[in-house]
């Protein structure tokens, strides 16, 4: 029959009091980081490179609607001599000048586009002059368009760049809100989806063939200013 196993010695047990010290002693918990299941967006950096030509003479200024696109393009503007500006906000102040106060915004909004739209292709039309530049506010969300445009502005000698105001959406909401101006939401919504799958794509420097940079709404008046001046430097 084989042997009982020793019991441990009297020493070999922990005492009452060794047990005690144990459970008194403060227990530390060591806090687990906070991770963020937010989706991260990459940082906003204009690429730098031959994708960007130094004597660009029409520069498209795209983005959401709310971005900042017509502050930045006003904030520009005087410092920028021979420049034209085609936005269609100025379209909007004629309309509202010249018609009753009771008529709406929604109303002639469609001719505010559509005129715009009349004057950016004429304009390309007539073809590059030395020492003109030429900005255009756009939202540049629509590939097709943007194709058709860059093949007519170089067909007529014109050096075009495309400079995208990236913002996040409440952001935009928040500038449209600021100027009285809140576009359809499912308008909004499609001008924001289609941005998302552009976005990669104009960070790699090009969208419908246009060389693209991408800034922030913090840099966009200088780096407008910076293109639009450094073109009049070497046009």
């Amino acid at each position: 029959m084989p042997s009982a196993m020793p019991l441990p010695s009297p020493a070999a047990r922990p005492s009452v009091s060794c047990r005690a010290r144990v459970a008194a002693a403060p227990l530390t918990v060591v806090p687990t980081p906070a991770v963020s299941t937010a989706p991260q967006r990459p940082p906003v950096t204009a690429p730098q490179g031959p994708s960007v030509p130094d004597g660009a003479d029409v520069v498209l200024v795209g983005g959401v609607p709310g971005a900042g696109k017509s502050t930045a393009i006003a904030t520009v503007a005087p410092d920028v001599p021979d420049l034209s500006v085609l936005d269609p906000d100025a379209l909007r102040h004629w309309f509202r000048g010249h018609l009753p106060a009771w008529v709406a915004y929604r109303w002639y909004r469609p001719w505010c586009h559509l005129l715009h739209a009349l004057a950016v292709v004429w304009t390309l039309l007539l073809g590059s002059v030395p020492g003109r530049r030429v900005v255009v506010h756009d939202p540049s969300t629509r590939t097709r368009r943007l194709r058709v445009l860059h093949r007519l502005a170089v067909a007529r000698g014109w050096r075009p760049v495309l400079c995208y105001v990236d913002v996040a959406p409440e952001s935009a909401l928040a500038g449209q809100r600021e100027r009285g101006r809140v576009i359809d939401p499912e308008s909004f919504a499609r001008h924001c989806v289609r941005w998302s799958r552009l976005r990669q794509e104009a960070r790699g420097g090009d969208v419908g063939g246009w060389p693209t940079i991408v800034v922030t709404r913090a840099d966009a008046a200088d780096e407008l200013r910076r293109l639009l001046l450094r073109s009049a430097s070497t046009g």
